[in-house]
């Protein structure tokens, strides 16, 4: 089945048919092009087909506004071999290396970025925490890739390493609103009221870091080869 659906959809990376424990079927693809159709435990191969083919247009649809995406990120990216986006500024690998007096690896080339991050959320998580009033426990950098920042339900923050990729004002906008969930657990009307005394651009700030972020991912995947 597989063999034949690759031949359906070239364009296609990877598919992958999944049976698991699930009252409806549905299919994902995701950034890198690869397809997964996730049907419940009891659909046949024929219903599984049958799935798919209803959702045919889509899926070629999907998967050519994916490519074109990905070729115009690798296109930009190519535009800047050998360097790296940092605060908004594009920076030779070497540059940033010798100011940190590091070999030129990438593992140390990340280590010095995610040093660079912590230490500017650290000092501006502390500096709108008083302004707002606010307490959080502590500040931790991860690479989640879905989402820019958390705030947990005992106040700590968790911050994407992919900032290290964003203006300074657009990092500031993200600690603002993580910092703002320590009042409301949520997007409600009072939430965004707070976000925005703070940060009177929040919804130009936000617009701005999701326009951007479609880059970030892929400069991601640059600082682990």
């Amino acid at each position: 089945m597989i063999k034949a659906l690759q031949n359906s959809y070239p364009n296609a990376k990877s598919i992958h048919i999944e049976s698991k424990a699930i009252a409806y079927p549905r299919i994902v693809i995701k950034a890198d092009l690869s397809l997964y159709v996730r049907v419940p435990k009891a659909f046949s191969q024929e219903q599984i087909l049958d799935f798919i083919n209803t959702h045919k247009s889509w899926i070629h649809t999907t998967l050519a506004k994916l490519q074109a995406h990905k070729q115009d990120i690798d296109i930009f990216l190519q535009s800047h071999t050998g360097q790296i986006l940092v605060f908004g500024e594009w920076l030779e690998y070497d540059k940033i290396l010798s100011q940190a007096h590091l070999q030129s690896l990438q593992h140390s080339l990340k280590n010095t970025l995610h040093t660079l991050l912590l230490e500017y959320i650290t000092q501006s998580c502390a500096f709108y925490a008083a302004k707002m009033e606010l307490a959080y426990k502590d500040i931790k950098i991860t690479n989640a890739l879905s989402r820019f920042g958390s705030c947990t339900f005992d106040n700590r923050l968790r911050f994407s390493f992919m900032l290290i990729f964003a203006d300074k004002k657009l990092i500031d906008y993200v600690i603002i609103h993580e910092l703002s969930h320590i009042v409301h657990k949520n997007h409600s009307q009072s939430f965004w009221n707070l976000v925005e005394r703070f940060c009177p651009n929040a919804k130009i700030y936000r617009k701005a870091l999701r326009k951007q972020a479609r880059f970030y991912p892929a400069l991601m995947q640059r600082l682990s080869l």
